[in-house]
């Protein structure tokens, strides 16, 4: 199960990433990605298991994601 309280953003909008508590498992993710779309049909988010740190774009280059 995921855990509710410890989601950073619950209004999502188009094209967000949302990061999730490092230990939530991956059925929770999957249920998270299916009642987003059951909210806000046709939105697109990316849903990873955080901490995140900071990366300037060359550092994100380097991994393969590209800023738009």
């Amino acid at each position: 199960m995921i855990d509710l309280d410890a989601v950073q953003r619950l209004k999502v909008l188009d094209g967000e990433l949302l990061v999730v508590p490092e230990n939530t498992e991956q059925e929770g993710m999957e249920q998270l990605a299916e009642a987003l779309h059951f909210l806000t049909p046709g939105c697109k988010v990316i849903i990873v298991r955080g901490p995140l740190e900071k990366m300037d774009v060359g550092a994100m280059n380097k991994l393969g994601w590209y800023r738009a």
